[in-house]
């Protein structure tokens, strides 16, 4: 393995002689203690809120939460200084006491501390200058926003960095203790779809009164399931009162350039609140490779992204960087940056309106549109190695990509009453995408010399169309704690029809000379549905033992009709290349579990049974294929405090996509064949999953595992022939998967002037999977693995620090003695910088070294980048901002990307943005009830 270079090192010893130094000054302060006791029961309060405030003046210094035994510890504290200590807790009065640690005094005893049980709420007792930082409300974990403080134009992304145990990655992608956030609404209602970025990064920071995080109680309807560390959460923001009144929102207008041409961005998001009814609009324009707003949402539909692909997998190995995002959809760019790279201009807008007449009824209703126009460059070379033979094939293509895409949406959230929740949406998607592309393809054999060269003309679109609904009823018992039924249904159809018009010359020189023309369109719809309906119903059979029962029925039916047609033969169709699939299958599932409870400890042991049949028909042959399976599966979960165990027996139907026997020619280099006779494949599965909080230390802990070990897999069978691959996939015993992720991070905030953070993750994943090549057996073993820190420092919002690192690894081994072992490491050290000493001016930038092994050009091999930004406040609240920007000052940045699979290695270099300068100014218009915040982490965008 390649050493890390001393640069790497350095920055390494810096990073840990200062998180040492940070550690240790932790611990110099002096520290309050106590023990929380409900006066009436005698038994400890477990996670209760110990805010410290100054007496003088109210301002929160530092608060912690109270451990299983009740005790807590507040380190931090200054001599001299008169301090109020607050403990609050839901269903218990308020108690406080005010104190001060002496000259040479380390630690105050607040001693055991008698809870009086109070059914008035929180904030009824408190006053609004004692409200906590953080409190627990039953199953919700909710945050006081003006105790995080952040800058005046700060956004909601901002403010939820700030909170203990909640994640934000570059991207966006929010976590909270590990679990994934599916969902923000806002004061309980949908905002732009579900999305969470759409809020996170459009919605102002200082218009937010409350952060509630709470389980996702829909996702666990979906699921029929009890068990909460299954399902991600959800992020309520409530706003303050005088917002709900009020018109707010943000424009920005920016140009520069660069490199490789002009670039600009404007937009503009405004938000109306009128009581019950919730008015947003927004419009953007860049052509800096960003999406104007996310479409989390539109994955959601099932089934959507099945890939015709079946080459095999590999670590993909990127020397890249904020070369900007994108979302797609059955291979339809929504905006930002192309699936090809290169350069997109991306414009869009979009409208939501949210109406709740009372507190039970929410309706709403959405619409997007986005348009994309992508310049793509991109240089391909694949080497196959078998044995001492070398095969290189290199293409290169200009592409232009054209797409639009529409989408609405309509939903309601009604609770008729105390113990019924009615939930229902539809969406529908119309896109379409014109691939216009030039291809100049070679391929060269060490031994032969030249295998052929030619040129291939591809004029292509898709046209899609998707409709889903879904409904959701769940009821439980006024009569028996406990008992509840939940029933579920949903449709998702979707029309996608591609049509592919190939014009091309290849020239072949090996085993002989021949000339093959191509002049052919490919017409190719696949119409499909899906649907499901389902009911589970939970029982309480003495005070220890439940009965879960549930059933559920499932519904698909898919069309493949592939036409090619031969453009010189006046449209002829070609039956070697045409035909027509259809499958249709129903499924029957009933599934019964008697659930033992008691404690924290919870134990269900239980058995599914499905029934399956599926019907083939193929158009060249008479009669359809009809399969009939009938399984009986067992299945055991425990479940015990944060810490949950499932073990499941699965039985799974091949991919359509795997069974269309039309042959795929629009590749020169690989044939994708179908296989009508695959058999369903049979795994056993187990998956441990725990997250856990410790409030004493802010020390949260995240991890899962889960190894699985698949029958009747679905693999391919390959076929090499001077450098032209044929896939067939077929059926093969053998498959085995473990992967497992951990994470760990803490936040200390031992003086209100400094704050220091940590994060530490790692993820591996071992595969064993098997293929034929050339008709032999052979076995695939792959290894990748992945850790990542992260340090936070910040010095009384005038200094922050964040710097980071990152390692991932790949091994792939095959047991055929002809493929040659592939590794490779890449690694990232970087660190982010924001001042804010001088008023009005805040300055940004960002280094980051990234070193690839992989590359054997010392040019991709490694790379410096530098972001850089100086932003000027103006105005009163300093409502609006102009940014000086440089990206890439160093003209450094390549997108190049690597990856190898069984025999092949694949090396891809594309054009992007590079280096330019742009001027970007913001003005925010600020609603009359949020007033000026002042602090905190800082982000323009």
């Amino acid at each position: 393995m390649q050493t890390i270079n001393r640069p790497l090192l350095k920055c390494l010893r810096l990073i840990v002689i200062v998180m040492i130094c940070t550690v240790g000054g932790v611990h110099a302060q002096g520290v309050v203690t106590g023990k929380l006791i409900d006066s009436a029961t005698q038994k400890p309060l477990y996670m209760a809120t110990i805010t410290v405030f100054k007496a003088a003046d109210t301002t929160v210094v530092t608060y912690r939460l109270s451990g299983q035994d009740g005790a807590f510890r507040i380190p931090g504290l200054s001599e001299g200084v008169r301090y109020r200590a607050i403990v609050s807790f839901t269903g218990y009065g308020v108690y406080r006491q005010e104190f001060q640690l002496a000259n040479g005094q380390a630690t105050h005893d607040m001693g055991t501390i008698l809870m009086q049980p109070d059914a008035k709420d929180l904030d009824e007792v408190l006053v609004v200058a004692e409200r906590p930082p953080m409190v627990i409300r039953k199953d919700t974990v909710e945050f006081n926003a003006n105790a995080f403080k952040t800058l005046p134009n700060a956004l909601v992304e901002d403010l939820l960095k700030k909170l203990p145990g909640v994640q934000v990655d570059k991207d966006g992608n929010i976590t909270v203790n590990g679990k994934r956030v599916n969902r923000i609404l806002v004061d309980g209602k949908n905002f732009f779809g579900s999305d969470p970025k759409m809020a996170s990064r459009n919605l102002p920071s200082n218009v937010i009164d409350k952060v509630q995080v709470t389980d996702d109680k829909d996702e666990l309807l979906q699921n029929g399931d009890d068990n909460l560390n299954n399902v991600g959460k959800v992020i309520n923001l409530t706003f303050k009162k005088g917002v709900k009144k009020g018109l707010f929102g943000k424009a920005y207008a920016g140009g520069g350039g660069g490199e490789n041409g002009g670039r600009f961005e404007a937009g503009a998001i405004a938000n109306m609140f009128r009581d019950t009814l919730q008015v947003s609009l927004l419009g953007y324009s860049n052509n800096l490779n960003r999406p104007g707003f996310g479409w989390t949402d539109l994955m959601q539909t099932g089934g959507l992204q099945r890939n015709r692909d079946v080459s095999g997998g590999g670590n993909n190995s990127s020397n890249n960087s904020n070369f900007g995002s994108n979302i797609m959809i059955n291979g339809i760019n929504f905006g930002g940056m192309s699936r090809l790279g290169g350069v997109t201009t991306s414009n869009g807008l979009g409208f939501n309106l949210n109406h709740s007449p009372n507190t039970k009824k929410s309706f709403f209703v959405q619409y997007y549109y986005g348009r994309v126009h992508t310049d793509v460059e991109t240089d391909n070379s694949t080497k196959i190695i078998t044995g001492d033979t070398l095969v290189t094939n290199t293409s290169r293509y200009n592409t232009l990509l054209k797409g639009n895409t529409h989408t609405i949406g309509a939903g309601m959230n009604l609770k008729p009453d105390s113990v019924t929740a009615i939930t229902a949406t539809v969406t529908y998607i119309t896109a379409g995408e014109d691939n216009n592309s030039t291809n100049a393809q070679t391929g060269v054999n060490n031994f032969l010399g030249d295998l052929n060269s030619g040129n291939v003309l591809t004029n292509g679109f898709t046209d899609n169309h998707i409709l889903r609904e879904n409904f959701s009823l769940t009821k439980q018992s006024r009569t028996k704690k406990g008992r509840r039924i939940s029933v579920a249904q949903g449709i998702n159809w979707n029309k996608k029809t591609t049509d592919t018009y190939t014009d091309g010359l290849i020239r072949y020189f090996q085993p002989y000379q021949r000339d093959s023309l191509t002049n052919q369109l490919r017409q190719e719809p696949v119409p499909a549905w899906f649907a499901y309906a389902g009911a589970n119903y939970r029982e309480p059979l003495g005070n220890i033992f439940f009965l879960r029962a549930g059933v559920r029925y499932e519904y698909e039916n898919l069309k493949n009709n592939v036409g090619t047609f031969d453009r010189e033969k006046a449209d002829q169709k070609v039956d070697t290349l045409s035909g027509a699939f259809s499958r249709t299958a129903n499924r029957y599932i009933a599934n019964a579990g008697i659930e033992f409870k008691k404690g924290n400890l919870s134990i269900t042991p239980g058995i599914r049974y499905q029934y399956q049949q599926f019907e083939n028909t193929v158009s060249y042959v008479p009669d359809p294929s009809v399969q009939k399976l009938s399984n009986f599966l067992p299945q055991l979960e425990i479940v015990y405090k944060k810490l949950n165990v499932t073990l499941q027996r699965n039985v799974l139907l091949p991919d359509y996509s795997y069974l269309i026997p039309v042959r795929n020619n629009t590749s020169i280099y690989i044939t994708n064949l179908g296989n009508i006779n695959l058999l369903p494949a049979t795994q056993n599965s187990i998956n441990v999953n725990l997250n856990t909080f410790n409030p004493k230390n802010n020390l949260n802990v995240w991890s899962w595992a889960e190894a699985s070990a698949t029958d009747n897999d679905v693999v391919q069978s390959i076929t090499m022939d001077n450098g032209i691959q044929t896939i067939l996939p077929v059926n093969a015993n053998g498959s085995r998967r473990i992967a497992a992720n951990f994470g760990l991070n803490q936040d200390f905030k031992n003086k209100k002037s400094f704050t220091f953070s940590w994060n530490f993750g790692t993820w591996t994943q071992y595969l064993v999977n098997k293929f034929f090549y050339n008709q032999q057996l052979s076995t695939q073993k792959r290894l990748n693995s992945n850790i990542w820190s992260n340090l936070g420092f910040n010095w009384n919002d005038k200094l922050e620090i964040n710097p980071a690192y990152s390692f991932s690894y790949m091994n792939v081994k095959n047991t055929n003695p002809l493929f040659t072992p592939q590794s490779s490491f890449d690694q990232t050290i970087g660190t982010e910088l924001i001042f804010r000493y001088i008023k009005h001016i805040i300055f940004e930038t960002e280094g980051r070294y990234l070193n690839n092994n992989a590359f054997a050009n010392p040019e991709y091999r490694s790379m410096f980048m530098w972001n850089a930004g100086i932003n000027f406040t103006f105005f009163a609240d300093e409502r609006a901002v102009l940014r000086l920007y440089a990206n890439d000052i160093l003209n450094q940045t390549r997108n190049t990307d690597i990856v190898p699979y069984q025999n092949m290695v694949r090396t891809t270099y594309s054009n992007i943005i590079g280096q330019y300068f742009l001027a970007t100014f913001t003005y925010n218009l600020r609603p009359a009830g949020a007033k000026k915040k002042v602090g905190g982490g800082w982000s323009l965008w």
